[in-house]
C-alpha cells in the first residue's frame, strides 16, 4: 500500500495536475462561482506553451544541460513568415514557418555540437541574431493573419478548440516517436550518458541535432498559430508564453540533466500554467508582479529539478 501511494505521489503527472485543480479552485473562489468557461478558455490558451514546453522537453532530454533560450525569437520570427507567406497561399504559410523554425534549431544544434558551446549560450546568442532578422522583416513583411486560418484557429468541435485538438494530436505523435520509436530511445540514452551512449554506437551528434530541429519546428508551428491567434505578428509576440513553457517543461518532470521526460505531464504542466496567469489576472496582479511570481516558480522548479535523485549521474 505504502510503495502504491508513494509511486503515486512521485508521479510527474501527479504535481501539475493537483497544480491544475487547487487554481481552478482559487479561480473560481475569487471570481465568486464555478464556470466550467475557464476550463475551455485555458486549453485553448494553452497550446502555445504546451508547443513550447514540449519542445523545450525534447531538447532538456537530450542531455549536457541543453536548454533553447532563443524560442521566443523563433516563435516571433516564424509568424511573420506565415503572415506573408499566407498572403499567397495558408499551407505555403504553414510550412514556410515551419521550415524557417526548423532552419533555426538546425543553426542552434550546429553550433552547439560542432563548436561545442553550451546550448544555453548558443540559443543566448542566436536568439539576438534572430531578433535581428524580426526587426529588419517586420516592416516588410505582411503582419496581419490569413482570415481564414483565423476561423479554423476560432472553430471548435465538441467544445473543444481546433487548436487544441490539432497540439493534442501532435502530442500524441511526438509521444509515439519518444516512447515506441528507436530515436527516443536513443534520446532518452544520450541524455543520460552521451559517453556511454557513444560507446554503445549511437550517433549523439546526429541524436541532438534532430532534437533541435524538432523544436525547431514546433516553435514554427506556434507562430503561425499565435500570429492568427493574436490578430497578427508583432515583435515581442513570443515573450509572454516563454516563462509559462520552461515552467511546464521543469514541473511536468524533465530532468535538467537529461534524459528524462514526460509530455503527458508537460501538457499538463502547460495548462496549469495557463490557470496560474488566469487566477493572477483574476487576482489583478500586474504584469510586472506575474512575470516575478512565474521567474521564482520557475527558479524553484529548477532547483527542485537539479536537486533530485534522477539528476544525479
Amino acid at each position: 500500500m505504502k510503495k502504491s501511494l508513494k509511486d503515486i505521489l512521485t508521479s510527474p503527472v501527479m504535481w501539475p495536475l493537483a497544480g491544475s485543480i487547487l487554481l481552478y479552485a482559487l479561480i473560481c473562489f475569487v471570481s465568486g462561482g464555478v464556470n466550467m468557461r475557464v476550463i475551455t478558455a485555458g486549453l485553448k490558451l494553452c497550446v502555445f506553451a504546451m508547443l513550447l514546453g514540449i519542445a523545450q522537453m525534447i531538447v532538456v532530454t537530450s542531455g549536457n544541460g541543453a536548454i533553447d533560450i532563443s524560442q521566443k525569437y523563433i516563435l516571433t520570427l516564424t509568424a511573420y513568415v506565415s503572415c506573408e507567406l499566407m498572403r499567397h497561399n495558408i499551407v505555403l504559410g504553414l510550412a514556410g514557418a515551419v521550415i524557417v523554425g526548423m532552419i533555426c534549431g538546425l543553426i542552434n544544434a550546429s553550433i552547439n555540437v560542432f563548436l561545442s558551446i553550451h546550448a544555453m549560450i548558443t540559443t543566448m546568442a542566436t536568439g539576438y541574431l534572430y531578433y535581428t532578422v524580426i526587426l529588419l522583416v517586420s516592416n516588410k513583411f505582411a503582419n496581419s493573419p490569413n482570415a481564414t486560418f483565423v476561423e479554423f484557429t476560432n472553430a471548435d468541435i465538441f467544445g473543444l478548440n481546433m487548436m487544441t485538438l490539432t497540439v493534442l494530436v501532435i502530442a500524441v505523435i511526438l509521444w509515439f516517436v519518444l516512447y515506441r520509436t528507436k530515436y527516443g530511445m536513443n534520446l532518452h540514452a544520450v541524455g543520460q550518458k552521451r559517453d556511454a551512449a557513444r560507446l554503445a554506437g549511437i550517433s549523439v551528434n546526429r541524436t541532438v541535432i534532430t532534437a533541435f530541429v524538432i523544436n525547431g519546428a514546433l516553435c514554427g508551428l506556434a507562430g503561425a498559430l499565435n500570429a492568427a491567434y493574436c490578430g497578427g505578428a508583432n515583435q515581442d509576440l513570443g515573450t509572454t508564453y516563454f516563462l509559462p513553457s520552461i515552467a511546464a517543461c521543469f514541473v511536468g518532470g524533465t530532468n535538467a540533466a537529461g534524459g528524462k521526460s514526460n509530455i503527458i505531464a508537460v501538457c499538463i504542466g502547460a495548462f496549469m500554467m495557463t490557470l496560474m496567469s488566469t487566477f493572477l489576472n483574476a487576482a489583478r496582479i500586474s504584469i510586472g508582479g506575474q512575470r516575478l511570481i512565474q521567474g521564482i516558480f520557475i527558479v524553484l522548479l529548477l532547483v527542485a529539478a537539479t536537486k533530485s535523485p534522477d539528476s544525479k549521474s
